[in-house]
């Protein structure tokens, strides 16, 4: 019974984060040449100024946050809002050890949509099973985090789509 609890959310987060990302190409044929700068342009980017040092600290980040065992104040420092998630960050906890506190992820890539921001897919490991799934990455204070809206979807699926404290 525990194996379809974690089965059913991890496959339903999947369908939610396909169903909420964004994909726009923006490839409207009606642009404008820019006018020619010897300046380079502006910060607009949709990716942080160090790319390579801003996916290695998302994926080394999101293998901490979600491996078992990860103590609760390494969790909080690796959750987007996470001083606010304590009781949700404990019912994670709780379902993870319910399923044999065997859970591991491995991030497989990265987009940026902003500096601050960044759609992850990865692979989680629990329950005895593999899963592919995805969620969003956000730069808050400094630190690569998983967003609270990836964790409270991971957390509230896993308690048979019922609220959890925290989780709106």
């Amino acid at each position: 019974m525990n194996r379809v609890r974690l089965v059913a959310p991890a496959l339903a987060l999947t369908a939610f984060a396909a169903a909420c990302s964004s994909g726009s190409s923006g490839g409207d044929n009606a642009a404008v040449n820019p006018p020619a700068s010897s300046t380079p342009p502006a910060a607009t980017s949709t990716a942080p100024a160090d790319v390579t040092a801003a996916k290695a600290e998302i994926s080394k980040n999101w293998a901490t946050f979600l491996r078992s065992g990860t103590p609760q104040a390494t969790a909080v420092a690796l959750l987007e809002k996470g001083d606010t998630l304590g009781v949700a960050l404990k019912k994670a906890a709780a379902e993870d050890k319910a399923t044999g506190g065997k859970r591991s992820a491995k991030v497989v890539s990265i987009e940026f949509t902003s500096p601050t921001m960044a759609n992850v897919n990865y692979t989680l490991h629990a329950a005895g099973r593999v899963l592919n799934s995805s969620g969003t990455a956000v730069l808050e204070n400094g630190v690569w985090k998983v967003s609270d809206v990836t964790f409270c979807t991971l957390v509230i699926l896993g308690n048979g789509s019922r609220p959890v404290k925290g989780c709106a």
